[in-house]
C-alpha cells in the first residue's frame, strides 16, 4: 500500500474519528498512522512502516519518544 502524507483539519479529523494532523494516508483517504507535528514527520513515519505507529484514536498512546 502507497502511503502520503496529508494534513487533516478539525472538521475532516472530526468526520473521520481521529485527531486533526499530519497523516499517513492511504489511496482511498483512510488515514493510515499518525497524527504527526509536521509533514516531515508523517515522511519519516511512512518510511518507518513495519515499526509501531501512532494510530491517533482517542484512548490510545502512540509509541514512546525517540531519545
Amino acid at each position: 500500500m502507497t502511503l502520503e502524507p496529508r494534513l487533516i483539519s478539525e472538521a475532516d479529523a472530526t468526520r473521520l474519528g481521529v485527531m486533526a494532523g499530519w497523516w499517513a494516508v492511504a489511496p482511498d483517504g483512510t488515514p493510515a498512522a499518525g497524527p504527526y507535528p509536521t509533514r516531515e514527520a508523517a515522511i519519516v513515519g511512512i518510511g518507518k512502516r513495519g515499526a509501531d505507529q501512532p494510530t491517533g484514536r482517542p484512548g490510545e498512546s502512540g509509541p514512546p519518544p525517540e531519545e
